[in-house]
């Protein structure tokens, strides 16, 4: 599931919106140690060009927070 996710989470990443929605039914259907993953892979992948969608997302979700100290 996570592969997947990654995948579709890269596919949509030109919609914001879209981003935004795949990002938070990724959060919500994976495991912990999943969303730890994906925490991990956003930051390398997609974090400089969505940070604040990112931040918002996981910050809703309670999910561990990527390093914004930049």
């Amino acid at each position: 599931m996570l592969e997947h996710q990654k995948m579709v989470l890269n596919a949509v990443s030109d919609d914001l919106n879209l981003f935004k929605r795949e990002l938070t039914k990724s959060i919500k259907w994976l495991s912990s140690s999943e969303q730890r993953e994906l925490c991990k892979w956003v930051e390398v992948e997609l974090f400089q060009s969505h940070k604040r969608i990112v931040q918002e997302v996981f910050n809703s979700n309670r999910t561990p927070v990527i390093n914004s100290g930049n």
